[in-house]
């Protein structure tokens, strides 16, 4: 019996800044065309699309999707896809990429139940494909959130995180109402990257993230290599100092601390990883970071009940 041609996913990485994971692509080069690619491909961070022009199809496993202009798509991480605009049309898009969990304050506690179970649908293994028609608004946030970010005036970060805290507002709506479109089932390595998502801070094994993915340890090892184009572990580390970074920037703890709370067992791995990684050690990236800030910000616990007379 002939041996069944093995699937080719590509990854396509983009490394968003770890003091503001957002990133836009947008220009009149962000033109999809007609031919269609032979390889479905994901990314490691949520993808919201805007469609400015023509149609044409996004291809999933599981079949085509349409879109037209005025369309505002939304592809959690991980999730294969591939666009293609109709035969003799080059359809105009912007794209914003986006890491949701980190544009969240680590620090604070927003997300409680149920409502972290909406956003855990919308977060992964979730696409959606909003028509103009269906919800203008949307397709306005995501516009603005665009001009935001290119046009980079003061405050803009802040503009920028709250429309997208909107957007996903109106995403996890639609999930409580019903999908926008029926989740499609996770692919082969697709439980291993939320589940590093989820965990990252614990003592992981190699063991934990193949059984996700219902894969032998070696067998998993490969595939997941193949696919991401670096190893589990160095993904990760990888993770864990991208949300080093945040904590860096956003707190007072002390690098032990946060070494700690990411999921490093040593100070000196996480300097080493951080090196590699960021091209500097933590401290010198954090005094940089914090020398163009004003002021020192300091995070204490709010009264319970009101201060005393002569007390602030």
């Amino acid at each position: 019996m002939p041996r069944q041609a093995r699937e080719i996913i590509e990854c396509r990485d983009y490394l968003l800044p770890p003091e503001f994971p957002v990133m836009v692509l947008t220009g009149e080069e962000w033109r999809i065309s007609d031919e269609r690619s032979p390889v479905l491909h994901f990314h490691s961070h949520m993808e919201i699309g805007i469609c400015h022009s023509d149609s044409g199809v996004l291809g999933f496993r599981d079949g085509d999707r349409p879109f037209k202009a005025g369309d505002v798509t939304i592809i959690a991480g991980g999730t294969p896809h591939t666009t293609c605009s109709a035969p003799g049309t080059a359809s105009k898009w912007s794209y914003i990429m986006v890491d949701p969990i980190q544009l969240i304050d680590p620090t604070t506690s927003v997300i409680e139940p149920p409502v972290a179970e909406l956003y855990s649908r919308v977060l992964y293994n979730f696409r959606a494909i909003v028509s103009r028609d269906r919800d203008p608004l949307l397709e306005q946030l995501a516009n603005e959130a665009v001009r935001e970010m290119v046009e980079k005036r003061s405050n803009y970060r802040r503009a920028v995180r709250a429309l997208l805290d909107v957007i996903l507002n109106k995403l996890c709506r639609q999930a409580e109402d019903r999908a926008p479109e029926k989740s499609e089932k996770p692919f082969h390595i697709s439980p291993a990257l939320r589940y590093v998502d989820q965990h990252y801070m614990e003592d992981l094994r190699m063991d934990d993230l193949a059984e996700a993915c219902k894969m032998s340890t070696s067998y998993f090892r490969r595939v997941f290599t193949e696919t991401m184009g670096l190893g589990p572990l160095e993904y990760l580390n990888r993770t864990r100092i991208t949300r080093a970074c945040t904590l860096l920037q956003t707190t007072d703890s002390s690098i032990l601390e946060i070494c700690e709370a990411v999921g490093f067992r040593s100070l000196s791995s996480f300097n080493r990883h951080f090196s590699s990684v960021m091209g500097q050690p933590p401290t010198v990236w954090r005094s940089k970071i914090h020398a163009d800030m004003p002021v020192a910000l300091r995070r204490y616990t709010g009264w319970i009940t009101p201060p005393k007379p002569g007390k602030s």
